[in-house]
C-alpha cells in the first residue's frame, strides 16, 4: 500500500486571508517606516528616537563587549560603548547567540535582525495557529500574525529590535516539546533561561506539568550556557584570576540592577509598563517592598496555577499552550513576577485558541465566558493608554495614570482567577457526571 498523502497548505476563508495580508503588510510597511523616521543614532536614550535602540543597547554592542572579553554589566562598558547605560543581569546566552550579527558592521547587523525578527514572527504564528487547532492555514496564520504586528508588544519588538520574539517562541516550544520531545524542550528552555523573570516561574509551572525530564537537561543547558561565558568574562575582569574576576563582576551585577532600578519603567510604584500583580500593589501602596517579597509573592501567587496543572496533566487534560492549560500557565507567569508590556505576547496562544474554540478545553466554555477572557487577555497588547506617548502628551490626574497604567496587571489577574475557576468547574463538572451516571 501506498502511503497516504499528506495534507498541504489551505487558504480556509479567502476573503479573512486578503484582509489580514493586507493589513499585516500596512502594519509592518508603518513600523519600518517608523524605524527610519524615528532611528537612534546609537548613544544616550532618546525617547523621541528609539528606532532599534534596543536592538543596540540590549544585543549588539553587549555581545561586542563579551566577544571581547569586556563585561556588559559595567560602568567601563557603558563610557566606552555608545549605549544608553550597562545592560540589565540576563545570561550572556541570549548575546551569544546573536553573535553572528555582532561581528558585523552595525547597518549590516540591523538589516539581518530585522529579517530574523519577521521569520520568528512568521514561525510563532505558524505554531499558534497549529495548536489552535488550525494546521497549516494561511487565514489563521496571518490573522495572528496581523493581531502581533498591532500589539504594542508586536509593534515595540520590531520597532526597538529587542529578543521579545525569541523569548516567546522559546516558552511555547518549551511547552509544547516538554512531554514528547524533553531535549528539544530543554534547548528552547536554554533560550528562555536568557531571562530569570522568564525561567523562574516558567520552571515551577512546568514542574507542575510534570516536565521534570526537560527541566533537568535544559537546567543543566542553561548553566552551562552561562557559566561559560562568565566565565571568559571574569577572567578578562581579574586580569587572569578568574577569582577575583567572579568578584568584580558579582558587584557589577548588584550595581546595574541598582541602576535598572531606579528607571522609571522599572520601578514598581512609577512604571507604565509592568504586568505583573506585584507591581500594581506597589503602584498604589507608594512604596517598593524590594526583592525578598518579589520572589515571596511570586510563590503565593503561583500555588493554585501549579496545583491546575497539576491535576490537568494528571487527569490527560492538558491541552497545550492554546488551550485553558496554557492560559493558565502563560498567565500565571505574567501575573506572578516582573514583566513588562511587551512580554504580553505571550497570550496570543490562549487568545488564538479561545478565539477558535476547536479544542476541548474551550468548546466546553461559553462563547460569552470566552468572549469576556479573549478581552481580559488581549488588553494588555492593545491598551495603548499605558503608553509613554499617550501619557506625556495628556496631563492627566495622578489617579488616573494610577488606573490605565494599573489595568494590564489587573486583567491578567482576573484572567488568571477565571481560568483557574474553569478548570475547578470542569473537573466537578465530570466529577458529579460519574457519579450520577454510577447512580
Amino acid at each position: 500500500m501506498s502511503a497516504a498523502p499528506r495534507e498541504g497548505w489551505t487558504v480556509g476563508n479567502r476573503t479573512v486571508a486578503i484582509i489580514a495580508a493586507m493589513l499585516l503588510l500596512a502594519g509592518l510597511v508603518a513600523t519600518f517606516s517608523r524605524i527610519v523616521v524615528d532611528y537612534q543614532t546609537p548613544g544616550p536614550f532618546d525617547p523621541e528616537n528609539q528606532g532599534l535602540c534596543d536592538f543596540h543597547n540590549g544585543i549588539y554592542f553587549p555581545t561586542r563587549a563579551v566577544l571581547a572579553g569586556e563585561s556588559p554589566y559595567s560602568d567601563a562598558y557603558a563610557a566606552k560603548y555608545p549605549v544608553a547605560r550597562q545592560i540589565p543581569f540576563f545570561s550572556p546566552v541570549i548575546l551569544l547567540m546573536h553573535a553572528p550579527l555582532a561581528l558585523l558592521p552595525l547597518h549590516v547587523g540591523e538589516v539581518l535582525n530585522v529579517i530574523l525578527q519577521l521569520f520568528l514572527l512568521a514561525a510563532i504564528a505558524v505554531l499558534v495557529a497549529r495548536e489552535a487547532g488550525y494546521p497549516k492555514r494561511y487565514d489563521a496564520v496571518l490573522c495572528i500574525a496581523m493581531a502581533m504586528v498591532y500589539s504594542r508588544g508586536g509593534h515595540i519588538t520590531l520597532f526597538n529590535g529587542y529578543f521579545t520574539f525569541q523569548l516567546v517562541l522559546a516558552t511555547f516550544l518549551s511547552v509544547v516539546w516538554a512531554d514528547r520531545r524533553p531535549v528539544r524542550a530543554a534547548f528552547a528552555l536554554l533560550v528562555v533561561s536568557a531571562k530569570p523573570t522568564y525561567i523562574l516561574p516558567l520552571g515551577f509551572l512546568m514542574l507542575a506539568r510534570g516536565n521534570w525530564r526537560a527541566l533537568v537537561i535544559g537546567a543543566v543547558l542553561s548553566i552551562a550556557g552561562a557559566a561559560l561565558p562568565l566565565a571568559w568574562i571574569a577572567h578578562h575582569e581579574g586580569d587572569g584570576d578568574i577569582v577575583a574576576g567572579v568578584s568584580i563582576l558579582q558587584q557589577q551585577i548588584v550595581d546595574t540592577q541598582e541602576v535598572h532600578r531606579s528607571m522609571d519603567d522599572e520601578s514598581p510604584v512609577y512604571s507604565w509598563t509592568r504586568l505583573d500583580l506585584f507591581a500594581i500593589i506597589a503602584k498604589w501602596r507608594g512604596e517598593d517592598p524590594g526583592d525578598l517579597p518579589h520572589i515571596l509573592a511570586m510563590a503565593a501567587l503561583l500555588v493554585v496555577p501549579m496545583w491546575v496543572l497539576f491535576v490537568r496533566a494528571r487527569r490527560g487534560e492538558d491541552d497545550g499552550i492554546a488551550g485553558v492549560t496554557g492560559g493558565v500557565l502563560l498567565t500565571a507567569l505574567l501575573v506572578s513576577l516582573y514583566h513588562q508590556s511587551y512580554d504580553s505576547l505571550l497570550m496570543i496562544a490562549p487568545v488564538a485558541g479561545a478565539w477558535m474554540a476547536r479544542l476541548d478545553g474551550w468548546s466546553n466554555v461559553s462563547p460569552k465566558l470566552r468572549w469576556v477572557l479573549c478581552a481580559l487577555m488581549a488588553f494588555p497588547a492593545l491598551n495603548y493608554l499605558s503608553t509613554r506617548t499617550f501619557l506625556l502628551r495628556f496631563e492627566l490626574p495622578e489617579v488616573v495614570v494610577r488606573v490605565f497604567t494599573s489595568l494590564n496587571g489587573i486583567c491578567l489577574a482576573i484572567s488568571l482567577v477565571i481560568l483557574c475557576w474553569i478548570a475547578f468547574r470542569k473537573r466537578a463538572d465530570q466529577e458529579n457526571q460519574v457519579s450520577g451516571n454510577a447512580q
